[in-house]
């Protein structure tokens, strides 16, 4: 195309050359003899007038007429003759005005004759460009219009290839079955090479050397052919043999002029006339690998047509596609399927978890496995789940044992206790000698067991620590009755023992004081000093015995001990105490009443140390069968993190106590409006917990 193209813009021929040099010279020459005729009439005229009358402008003409014929030789001759013909001029005509008059119009003369010339020279040289500039964009014009026409042939040429490609490439990505998908890219590809036969092989496996024949066909005439497709839906080709087994091992399209003539090509040789010549095939590519081949047939041999291979070669990969899409949607269904089952199996496992975690017994926990690990199964109507588990049963009976079932144990402490049976019935379409269970089936089986050991470990942890819990609570108990009954024994024992001999002391001690006195008048500052110290002791022996058992409460009741600790409380600390209490037909045996005061005492200690109240406010109800202290404060409030804190010992004893009768005990408080803490007992008459 280039040099086609050179050949329409190059240069100018000889002839041309020579044809226009004769022009140029002949313009030349003709306005050469313009120029002088010109300037012997303006000459002429020169010398006919005076000098003060002509000053020699006329001879701008002969520059003009350069100018018309483009060429500067001729204005540069003008303006010299003019030139001079002025000079001349001035010395032979006529003479007439001043000198300087004379000199001046001749002088501005020669002036505006060389500007005029340097003008035209200017135009000249203008004119020369715009038409060199017009002939460059008529060769530029030239080329671009025969580069546009040919790329119009190339486009009218692959307009056709294009098509087909764009045909199979939406083809290829159609949501249409592939077999149809496969015969509409046959047609296609037949219609546009004009050829009647058109087939498919692929290979067996991805990377495989074998190809087999498939019943996809294109068939202009289904009445002719019928020999030749019969012949190779029966003849599977290995890499290298026939059109296609050459395709597979190249890798790229092939053609055969005439296969009857051809060494290698098999179907040939099985029948005396096949009905097809020529024959070219390209490769079904998915990535570097070929998956198959598509062959072609005409009826008649062929040359090889170059543009044709090209054209299917790009079209082999978007057959690869098509088949990789089939490929692919078996993948998909396949992980889809696995994943459903595995989705099952996690399902269940997470199911059987959670009934682990949260049953509080075996038997809960195996009356339920059944029903939660069955939908696991690949064919759960076909499960059969059994557990044995220390000698008892549950589920399903047991199976006869067979290839069908499987066993897992279930361990305590490293020891076999039970075992967890699955037998499963004959799937339907499944052969009886294969396993019927999944490897991941088996695999769940395995954390199921594991998960069945961990909880009969656990619950049997958790009983065991609910025993020892039991068994501390109750032991808390006792030791709170026996301090109690300490406490009681002890302050007894120091208000009849102590506080009796001290009176007994302060007694002899003041009649021994009024003998010494009177006799010795000096000892009677150190009997009164023994007298007080004595008063001293019997109070603090006094608030000892309080502390350690209040008479108050033995005497009148809880409801006067509570009135006594709170009065007393607002007298060492300044914090007003009000309280209010009802009455109710049911007693309160002693022991539950030491349990509430005793609380109420940690109370008031918690309020002196934390609250910064002002008022304390405390309400006892025995009401039925219920008795309840609610007692509150007007303080800064504890902090919610610190009602269960694990180092607040106080709060913990608090609870302890409450829990030992079967009570509830609530602590509730928000910054600065106070904390009230309630505690609530069953009376004795309505307690069936009541330990001893």
């Amino acid at each position: 195309m280039r040099r086609h193209l050179a050949k329409e813009s190059g240069p100018p021929s000889k002839n041309q050359h020579d044809d226009g040099g004769k022009l140029a010279s002949l313009s030349r020459k003709r306005s050469l003899t313009f120029q002088f005729i010109a300037a012997a009439l303006f000459f002429a005229l020169d010398l006919e007038l005076p000098l003060g009358v002509a000053n020699g402008v006329l001879y701008v003409i002969l520059i003009l007429i350069g100018l018309m014929s483009r060429d500067r030789r001729l204005i540069l001759g003008g303006a010299f003759m003019g030139t001079g013909l002025i000079v001349l001029g001035m010395e032979l005509s006529p003479s007439g005005g001043e000198l300087w008059k004379v000199l001046a119009n001749r002088g501005l003369a020669i002036l505006m004759l060389w500007i005029t010339t340097v003008l035209c020279l200017w135009e000249d040289k203008a004119q020369k460009r715009l038409a060199r500039a017009n002939d460059e964009m008529e060769n530029r014009i030239r080329e671009r219009t025969a580069e546009l026409n040919h790329a119009n042939q190339l486009l009218k040429r692959e307009s056709a290839s294009l098509q087909i490609n764009k045909d199979i490439a939406v083809a290829s990505n159609a949501t249409e079955a592939i077999e149809t998908t496969m015969r509409y890219c046959l047609k296609q590809v037949c219609t546009h090479a004009g050829w009647p036969v058109g087939h498919i092989y692929l290979t067996t496996e991805p990377g495989s050397d074998r190809l087999v024949p498939t019943p996809i066909w294109y068939l202009a005439d289904q009445r002719n052919f019928q020999t030749f497709r019969e012949i190779t839906e029966n003849t599977p080709l290995n890499l290298g043999e026939g059109l296609p087994g050459r395709v597979l091992s190249s890798g790229k399209p092939a053609w055969i002029i005439d296969v009857t003539q051809d060494p290698n090509f098999p179907r040939a040789k099985l029948a005396r006339d096949i009905d097809v010549k020529a024959g070219f095939a390209f490769p079904i590519l998915i990535g570097d690998s070929v998956a198959g081949v598509m062959e072609f047939f005409s009826a008649k041999p062929a040359e090889p047509d170059r543009e044709l291979l090209e054209t299917m070669a790009n079209i082999g990969t978007l057959f690869g596609r098509v088949i990789e899409r089939k490929r692919a949607q078996k993948d998909q269904e396949c992980l889809l399927h696995s994943l459903r089952e595995r989705v099952k199996e996690l399902t269940a496992l997470y199911d059987v978890a959670h009934l682990v975690s949260t049953s509080r017994t075996m038997e809960e926990t195996l009356g339920k496995i059944a029903s939660c690990l069955a939908p696991g199964f690949l064919h759960p109507g076909l499960i059969n789940i059994h557990i044995q588990f220390k000698g008892k049963k549950y589920g399903t009976e047991p199976a006869a044992p067979s290839r069908q079932s499987l066993y897992r144990p279930i361990t305590l402490s490293g020891k076999e206790v039970g075992r967890l049976e699955v037998h499963c019935g004959h799937p339907p379409g499944v052969d009886m000698d294969e396993d019927p269970f999944l490897k991941e089936e088996q695999s769940m089986m395995d954390a199921v067991a594991r998960l069945l050991s961990i909880g009969s470990e656990r619950i049997q942890a958790e009983e065991e620590i609910k025993q020892s819990h039991e068994h501390l609570r109750t032991l808390y108990h006792r030791l709170q009755i026996i301090r109690e009954e300490e406490r009681t024994r002890i302050a007894r024992e120091v208000h009849d023992e102590l506080a009796q001999g001290l009176t007994t002391l302060k007694l002899e001690l003041s009649l021994l004081g009024k003998k010494i006195v009177a006799t010795h008048p000096a000892y009677q500052g150190q009997s009164e000093m023994m007298q007080e110290t004595i008063d001293r002791t019997l109070k603090s022996v006094k608030k000892l015995v309080m502390d350690l058992r209040p008479p108050i409460l033995d005497d009148l009741g809880l409801a006067e001990a509570i009135q006594w600790q709170g009065n007393d409380f607002e007298k060492r600390t300044g914090i007003l105490f009000h309280f209010s209490h009802t009455t109710s037909d049911h007693p309160l045996d002693p022991a539950r009443a030491t349990t509430l005061f005793r609380i109420f005492q940690e109370t008031l200690t918690n309020v002196a140390r934390h609250a910064d109240a002002r008022n304390i406010y405390a309400k006892l109800d025995l009401i039925d069968e219920w008795v309840t202290l609610r007692v509150t404060d007007d303080g800064r409030g504890i902090p919610a993190g610190k009602i269960k804190d694990s180092e607040s010992l106080g709060l913990l004893g608090m609870h302890e106590r409450a829990s030992a009768w079967g009570g509830r005990l609530t602590i509730e408080g928000s910054p600065g409006r106070g904390t009230t803490v309630a505690i609530q007992l069953k009376t004795e008459s309505h307690d069936s917990t009541h330990r001893s």
